[in-house]
């Protein structure tokens, strides 16, 4: 079973908040601690708060193994303010659309993108980007939707 996203504009600046994440494995670790705090600071349930602990995780690790040498990476977090939905985004500077593939029987890989998936309800994407911490360089950024 292939996974697919819905390409689209994830989330065009200023609007948010944006946070450089570390090189790394404590990438993941790190995201996680952010998106937490703003969460919280934002009212967000705590039964979605830990679901989208779980796919800044899964984003965050995406970036980390696969974006080969286009470091650093960047959280993106912004709120609707007509709708209250808050997107979470993970920007790398791989302008590749290439995600990660995914596979039932890999082990303990390839799954990430398919729990973004089910977490979100199906509200998540790719596409193309800039970075918005230092130079404008181009890439992507994978983001997901919490309502």
């Amino acid at each position: 079973m292939k996974v697919s996203a819905q390409t689209t504009d994830p989330l065009a600046p200023p609007a948010g908040w944006t946070w450089p994440l570390p090189d790394g494995p404590e990438c993941a670790r790190h995201a996680r601690a952010v998106l937490e705090e703003a969460l919280a600071a934002l009212g967000v349930p705590a039964e979605a708060r830990a679901d989208a602990r779980l796919m800044v995780s899964e984003l965050a690790t995406n970036a980390h193994q696969h974006a080969a040498g286009s470091r650093p990476h960047e959280l993106w977090l912004c709120r609707d303010a007509a709708s209250g939905t808050v997107y979470c985004a993970v920007f790398d500077r791989d302008a590749s659309a290439r995600l990660p593939g995914y596979s039932w029987t890999s082990g303990d890989c390839g799954r990430g993108l398919a729990i973004v998936r089910e977490l979100s309800g199906g509200r998540w994407g790719t596409g193309a980007a800039v970075a918005r911490i230092g130079e404008p360089e181009p890439g992507k950024a994978v983001w997901f939707a919490i309502t």
